[in-house]
């Protein structure tokens, strides 16, 4: 085990490979020196780590202007004003929005990243900072990319750019509305969210309590004792249209997610498969009544169902109908079955869902089944379920085991295809590139062990590679690919951040490696060299 003092001691000339400044221009990010991985070298360092024959250059950054009118990032003194202007404290991709041409033939992206969390021991000096504006620091932005001399750069300012907060104002929609009302302010705790098939994003809300109790008494509008039913939903948001008002779905039930995956059904409709955030989580099923078609209407009225483990299949029950259903999600799918930390979700064009569930250290071994194989393992494991017909809507779902995470070297009941050149540990987020690649992004929740959290790509033939090492302390937040190119998007995640560390004495100040700048989550684009 590797202590933070002792990553601290880094060398100098380590030191100097990481930072660059701040463009100058209205485009943010650029290239910066990176280090190769060497074989078998898989220890957290104080920088971030590119396998060889990638590229990485540097999007954004926490601080980072997303509007134009964003001031300057002043660590330590952050204003409220600036934090809503400016990238969060956290990041996890979502995923990449379709644009049409430009008439410029410029290749343009759009994306969208959630920002889960602020640890204020980590965000503030002495750990203390205004609640306000940590509420700002959360939520989500909406980012133009743009295809400039070869790579990807984040434009500031760009037509869509947004930031979602605590203040944003939401619509309210879906068969519970007239009960929580029609609208609320805010979006807290957003996880990982998806695209659907109509090109909006699914924000998917998670432990939202905290955030209330921090913001009231601070914030106006979180003092009132029912504020609380406004929050817990999955958020629908039209990124495109930079003034569309994101919409909070009530026929997806209320509860707190990990995150959320949306597909197609057999007969047109929507499918929406939501992980619940927890050691035991369960796996819930939104079914919409009619053909998606456009999107418009296509998640407010459906079937909500929990998976319940048969042998080495799920089997989706339907939740009752009614109010309780969709405001009492988690008791009203009690009878489900609990899985091992379930996170991040991919579907595959052939209808198969991935899920990843990063391990619990907690389940017995009267408590294991085909699906959680093992008793007191933090290491966790990916899941691949093919429903039956190949249809995402259909009731029963063959269930496999894709691989058992750990250290092969010390953890016998770890498995991994042949082929494979990396392990894992604490699998978190999920998604597909364009030739079938499983991409994997871990989170051992700031614990420094053995190996650093890193973007994994799992080949269609099971091989399982390491990408993209994220820096001491940090976590992967999800991968999204180019759809048109080669080029994968990844996030390094509150860097530095280990369970010892505070704004004062991070575990490294990646990505400036400057006295007195903290670290920052920071996005980056891998290219092939």
């Amino acid at each position: 085990m590797i202590g933070r003092r002792g990553v601290m001691a880094g060398s100098v000339a380590a030191l100097a490979m990481a930072g660059a400044a701040r463009a100058s221009t209205s485009v943010l990010g650029t290239a910066e020196p990176v280090t190769s991985l060497p074989p078998g070298s898989e220890a957290p360092q104080l920088n971030d780590v590119v396998a060889p024959g990638w590229r990485r250059d540097v999007l954004i950054r926490w601080g980072d202007a997303v509007l134009p009118s964003a001031p300057p990032f002043r660590p330590g003194e952050v204003t409220l004003a600036a934090a809503s202007q400016q990238f969060g404290w956290d990041a996890i991709i979502a995923g990449l929005v379709k644009m049409p041409p430009a008439d410029d033939g410029v290749r343009r992206l759009l994306m969208v990243v959630t920002h889960p969390d602020v640890q204020m021991r980590m965000a503030f000096p002495r750990g203390r900072g205004a609640a306000t504006v940590a509420g700002k620091m959360q939520g989500a932005s909406v980012l133009n990319l743009a295809m400039q001399n070869g790579r990807w750069v984040v434009v500031a300012g760009g037509y869509q750019s947004r930031r979602i907060t605590d203040g944003t104002l939401c619509r309210i929609a879906g068969p519970a509305a007239a009960s929580v009302g029609q609208t609320v302010q805010g979006v807290l705790a957003p996880s990982i969210g998806g695209v659907t098939p109509w090109n909006t994003v699914l924000l998917p809300e998670g432990h939202t309590a905290g955030w209330i109790r921090r913001l009231a008494g601070h914030a106006p509008g979180f003092g009132s004792p029912t504020v609380g039913a406004g929050f817990g939903w999955v958020v629908e948001l039209d990124a495109a249209n930079p003034m569309s008002f994101p919409v909070k779905r009530t026929a997806l039930g209320r509860l707190s997610r990990a995150g959320v995956a949306c597909g197609l059904a057999a007969d047109g409709s929507a499918v929406v498969f939501m992980s619940e955030d927890g050691p035991m989580g369960r796996l819930f099923r939104f079914k919409g009544a009619a053909p998606a078609g456009t999107g418009e209407g296509a998640l407010d009225a459906g079937t909500l169902a929990v998976a319940v483990i048969e042998h080495s299949h799920i089997v989706w029950h339907d939740l009752p109908a009614g109010l309780p259903s969709l405001t009492a999600t988690a008791s009203a799918g009690r009878r489900g079955s609990g899985f091992d930390a379930p996170s991040g979700m991919a579907i595959a064009p052939d209808g198969t869902l991935y899920l990843a569930c990063r391990g619990n250290p907690g389940r017995g071994i009267s408590q294991i089944d085909p699906l959680n194989p093992r008793a007191g393992n933090g290491a966790g494991h990916i899941l691949a379920f093919a429903p039956e017909g190949g249809d995402p809507g259909a009731r029963r779902f063959a269930g496999r085991v894709v691989l058992l995470g750990g250290n092969p070297a010390h953890d016998s009941s770890s498995r991994y295809a042949p082929g494979s050149t990396a392990w894992l540990r604490a699998p978190s987020t999920l998604d597909l590139d364009g030739s079938g690649r499983l991409l994997i992004g871990t989170d051992q929740r700031g614990a420094v062990t053995d190996t650093a959290d890193g973007l994994f790509a799992m080949h269609p033939h099971g091989g399982l590679d390491l990408l993209y090492s994220a820096p001491v302390g940090g976590a992967v937040g999800g991968a999204a690919a180019d759809p048109a190119g080669k080029t994968l998007f990844t996030v390094a995640r509150h860097p530095g951040a280990t369970r010892e560390a505070d704004f004062a004495d991070p575990a490294t100040r990646w990505p400036t490696v400057r006295p007195g700048m903290p670290p920052q989550t920071t996005m980056v684009s891998l290219a092939p060299d």
